[in-house]
């Protein structure tokens, strides 16, 4: 990253961002059980649910019901995926890009949140459609960032005593025996939302929100050619990606 430039409120950004470092989650599983678990605990209302989407295939996402708003991607890291990550970034910063004000989006520096990072952004943006109460664990963490700095954003998960202890409560009730905290998880979680007509990619490990264009109405449709052509070309050997969706139910 960027070095710190030497004032004294900076230099103490600094100290803050090593003792941050330092914080680490145990990763939710990518699976709805366990994502629902979380998103109810924090104030997901009923009615709506992440389910599975078992492929990038047009003939089957026919089967994913059909008020879709948001998607889910857990993928294994590779350097293929990180070479083109890094092409993406140079290419974004040279041409600029469309991004809108109202995104819910924020960095992450908690170890292993990916997970619930990507519940968060499926949520956040779509708080209004699903009447999110303000009084929820959720609620109040999007009242805490409403008009902070991804960065800010980021910094105030690391304090968000509610959202940390109902992930905690839903990764230790897993399928498989949850890692630990501080284990290294080379699998990354991110978001895909439509906003304003277009697909946005929010990844709290990228340098900024990705706008791939509009959705053409269809946000699953959208976002699954996305995920076929900028994950899984990349990474033709792996067949470690798992894609859900968070609908109407």
């Amino acid at each position: 990253g960027a070095p710190f430039p030497s004032s004294p409120k900076a230099m103490a950004m600094a100290v803050d961002m090593e003792k941050i470092r330092k914080v680490h989650w145990v990763p939710l599983e990518s699976n709805p059980d366990m994502l629902n678990d979380f998103a109810r605990k924090v104030g997901l209302p009923s009615g709506f649910e992440f389910v599975d989407v078992f492929s990038t295939d047009p003939e089957l996402l026919i089967m994913v019901p059909p008020e879709r708003l948001a998607v889910t991607l857990l993928y294994q890291c590779s350097s293929n995926i990180r070479k083109f990550k890094e092409e993406q970034q140079k290419r974004i910063e040279a041409e600029g890009q469309k991004l809108s004000s109202d995104l819910v989006y924020l960095k992450q520096y908690v170890g292993n949140a990916c997970g619930t990072i990507a519940c968060i952004h499926s949520i956040g943006n779509n708080s209004q459609v699903m009447g999110i109460s303000e009084e929820s664990p959720i609620g109040k963490f999007l009242t805490t960032i409403k008009g902070k700095t991804p960065q800010d954003a980021g910094l105030a998960l690391v304090d968000a005593t509610d959202m940390h202890s109902a992930s905690e409560a839903s990764a230790q009730g897993g399928q498989t025996a949850a890692p630990e905290a501080t284990a290294d998880v080379d699998a990354h979680f991110i978001c895909f939302v439509e906003n304003d007509g277009d697909l946005y990619e929010l990844d709290g490990n990228k340098a900024f929100p990705i706008n791939h264009g509009p959705t053409g109405g269809d946000l699953l449709e959208a976002a699954a050619q996305v995920i076929k052509a900028n994950f899984m070309e990349q990474d033709p050997e792996s067949v470690n990606f798992n894609m859900m969706a968070l609908v109407r139910s």
